[in-house]
């Protein structure tokens, strides 16, 4: 039987012309290396495509039989913060549950200031819930050989996979609804983070626009929300953005947020200045969630069945880990939910 040849610690030390020792604090982020130093080592090791203990712990199937899964980078808000959303819980959820049925165990990580972290984790691959336009942490999983899926639109250039809705399609679905109901100067709620589900929403926003010669409420980069860093501050500011464009020259006569658990503050606000929903200003949130059903009045959303691309996207990721090519999938199902917040003929 022939052994293959894996790169170890003592390939990568001799290389660069460090220690082994060297190499390892270099590569695990311990110990006093100075930044040139694990610089040097870590393109080293990339080049020499040296993958950490992976091989040694499992020599004969150099698999973990763990999947990872990871929350939107942290732009703004840290995994801790994303989980207080239903619709990245359910996501986690149905993940776990489908890698289960996959005979994989599955991993939740933390955020990660630097994305070299990843390189410690022992995984098969790794599924990235709402990724950014361009994540590094996926360029860092390809240098390491670990596949990612998307769950939501991913950079073509670095994924793989990705598992989405049409998010043009819905986002002009819900503008048409807005402007039969009356609409006709709708305000996008956008939190301005680098994320590819909000570019995507707001560039099909500025593309209805400009098919049906309305001047947008949104910038093409639009301006991301100050010193936000828990969901109590985005849902307040949400709440401040919404009152002042109510309270200026010219208000708009729909709010459209595209900002998890904002929707709702947008109403307060509306509500505070006296304004009757929909009456006065029409109000609706892209991604459907709980919170929309109790809120005064319910709000009109898209259901985007988050359990179904999580369940496409482990299924899409274990093929793979296997070496094989995933089924075919068109983007995933999505159902708009009109609810008394646009609909006058719902009002009591």
């Amino acid at each position: 039987m022939i052994t293959p040849n894996v790169p170890t610690l003592r390939d990568v030390a001799s290389a660069a012309g460090v220690a082994v020792s060297t190499v390892s604090y270099a590569l695990n982020g311990k110990g006093r290396v100075d930044a040139a130093t694990r610089a040097r080592v870590q393109e080293v090791a990339d080049r020499l495509g040296y993958r950490a203990n992976r091989s040694a712990q499992n020599l004969r199937t150099g698999r973990t039989a763990t999947l990872g899964l990871m929350l939107p980078a942290p732009d703004q808000l840290s995994s801790a913060e994303y989980l207080n959303f239903d619709w990245y819980g359910r996501v986690a959820t149905a993940a776990t549950q489908a890698a289960f049925h996959g005979d994989h165990s599955l991993l939740l990580l933390p955020s990660m200031k630097d994305p070299n972290g990843l390189r410690r984790i022992e995984m098969d691959g790794v599924l990235i819930v709402d990724p950014m336009t361009h994540d590094p942490r996926v360029d860092v999983l390809k240098k390491i050989g670990i596949p990612a899926v998307a769950v939501g639109p991913g950079n073509p250039d670095q994924f793989e996979w990705s598992i989405s809705p049409d998010l043009v399609a819905t986002t002009e679905t819900l503008l048409n609804h807005l402007t039969e109901q009356g609409a006709t100067d709708i305000l996008i709620l956008n939190p301005g983070m680098g994320s590819a589900w909000t570019r995507a929403t707001n560039t099909a926003y500025l593309e209805w626009c400009r098919t049906h010669g309305v001047t947008p409420r949104a910038a093409d980069e639009p301006t991301p929300f100050e010193g936000v860093d828990t969901v109590e501050k985005m849902v307040a500011t949400a709440y401040a953005l919404t009152h002042e464009a109510l309270t200026s020259e010219n208000p708009p006569d729909a709010i459209l947020s595209v900002i998890l658990g904002c929707a709702p503050a947008a109403a307060r606000a509306a509500l505070d200045l006296g304004l009757s929903i929909p009456g006065n200003v029409l109000i609706a949130q892209d991604i459907d969630e709980p919170a929309l059903l109790t809120a005064d009045p319910p709000i009109t959303a898209v259901d985007f069945f988050p359990e179904e691309q999580a369940t496409l996207a482990v299924s899409a990721l274990l093929a793979l880990i296997d070496g094989d090519v995933p089924a075919v999938q068109s983007h995933t199902r999505s159902e708009l939910r009109v609810r008394a917040s646009t609909a006058r003929s719902l009002t009591p």
